[in-house]
């Protein structure tokens, strides 16, 4: 039953982080809606921080696995990323939630960067850098470094999967449908570049 309850509060708390922060994420906002107290959470995670360092370390073993997926499925290093990047782009399911998990641990960290002890992302990002390089040996994604094309096609995926619900709103279906396909037409023309 401890470990449901861990794993309901971990859950929630995901889901709670990628849409308001870490900042606008509260121990009685998990807690709540979970339906436990604050003492009972806290029992599972002793502080916010800890609660935090939980999700993320799940969430950066959930993206590494999509790393060591497509190293077992695709053929060619350029094919790994791209498979690695269009997973993480479709809208829908928890890899796009995990994604934006990710861009706000590298964006919203500035109060708290010299309190962290431990950096759950940096394993990914290293592993997306390794796939990157091999694909720019075999001649493919030329023209800038690694880590430089890996954080622009993850900013071009997160401000897309943020943006979905106010285009939604903006366009009409058939605006928005006709959108949403030349976004993933783009993101292939890069990725089978």
């Amino acid at each position: 039953m401890a470990a449901d309850t861990r794993e309901k509060l971990m859950n929630e708390a995901e889901a709670l982080f990628v849409r308001r922060g870490f900042y606008g994420t509260s121990i009685n906002d998990v807690a709540s809606a979970v339906g436990v107290s604050k003492q009972g959470l806290l029992h599972h995670f002793p502080t916010k921080e800890k609660l935090y360092a939980a999700v993320l370390q799940r969430a950066a073993e959930q993206l590494r696995g999509l790393v060591a997926e497509s190293r077992e499925s695709a053929d060619t290093a350029s094919a790994q990323v791209a498979k690695v990047f269009q997973q993480m782009s479709r809208a829908g399911g928890s890899v796009p939630g995990i994604t934006v998990l990710l861009m706000r641990e590298l964006l919203d960290n500035r109060e708290r960067i010299d309190e962290v002890h431990q950096w759950f992302m940096r394993p990914f990002l290293d592993d997306l850098v390794a796939l990157v390089e091999a694909a720019q040996a075999q001649g493919n994604f030329q023209g800038s470094p690694a880590l430089a094309f890996v954080y622009q096609l993850l900013g071009a995926i997160q401000y897309y999967l943020i943006s979905v619900p106010t285009l939604k709103k903006l366009y009409t279906e058939k605006e928005f449908r006709a959108h949403e396909k030349a976004h993933y037409a783009l993101l292939e023309n890069i990725l089978n570049s």
